[in-house]
């Protein structure tokens, strides 16, 4: 089912508009990607295709932001057991998404949607156990990232709570998260084709879909001096809000 989708001329071009809008605001935000492609592609496959076709495009898009900025090098060191966490969690979460019923994952994706939507309300938790005990912290977050990302693809919230909770400044947060996100991709892509799910007939049809997301994530670069970021903001939050209510209808409607 998830060649097939590709095979197709319509099947591939509403693959390639989703991840370059997906790219665009990865671009402007400096993540966002499998938030917004995975729940997308989703609505006209399933949770696992839509895991599966975007698997090479966020590998490329992480390698890439993980890379960018300034201090990269040391805030990866500094920070290198979450990536870990994330990775073995990863793994696990893919086996599971292996196996889950779709409609399964589909109300769990459309529930981590809403939670990163209503992540302000979250703040308001206390979360100075995070300060007091970062390792162990960072270890429950890491895992449970990793297990929603192997899972379905969204790893943010927990992963955005830790690194808040630690005042990381905003650039270091973008590289260290992109590096997390990169090796949970790793790991899913890895379990995957060990499962015979991830081929290299798929890969090759993903090329094209990776060179559009790369393409909407240059262009988001570009115009990221040139958007408010509220604006855009607003304008994601409705998209997603959107997208979470028609995931949980489909579900409702069987």
């Amino acid at each position: 089912m998830t060649a097939a989708l590709l095979e197709s001329a319509g099947g591939m071009a509403a693959t390639c508009a989703v991840v370059f809008f997906a790219g665009l605001a990865h671009g402007l935000s400096g993540f966002g990607f499998p938030l917004i492609s995975t729940p997308t592609v989703a609505l006209f496959s399933e949770v696992r295709a839509a895991v599966l076709i975007t698997v090479v495009p966020n590998i490329a898009l992480n390698v890439v932001s993980a890379a960018s900025g300034a201090g990269w090098r040391e805030n990866l060191r500094r920070h290198w057991a979450m990536p870990l966490w994330v990775l073995i969690g990863s793994a696990v979460g893919t086996q599971v998404a292996i196996w889950a019923p779709a409609n399964v994952l589909r109300l769990l994706l459309a529930a981590m949607i809403v939670v990163y939507l209503e992540q302000g309300r979250l703040r308001l938790i206390d979360w100075s156990v995070i300060q007091r005990h970062p390792d162990a912290t960072g270890c429950v977050m890491g895992l449970l990232g990793g297990f929603l990302s192997g899972t379905v693809n969204v790893m943010l919230p927990p992963i955005l709570i830790y690194f808040s909770a630690l005042n990381l400044p905003g650039l270091a947060m973008t590289q260290v998260m992109n590096a997390c996100f990169l090796v949970g991709k790793v790991s899913q892509a890895t379990v995957f084709a060990v499962q015979g799910l991830l081929t290299w007939h798929l890969v090759l049809l993903g090329i094209p879909v990776t060179l559009v997301a790369l393409a909407g994530f240059w262009i988001g670069i570009k115009l990221r001096p040139r958007i408010p970021p509220d604006l855009f903001k607003r304008l994601i939050r409705v998209v997603l809000w959107i997208m979470a209510g028609l995931l949980a209808w489909q579900v409702m409607r069987g």
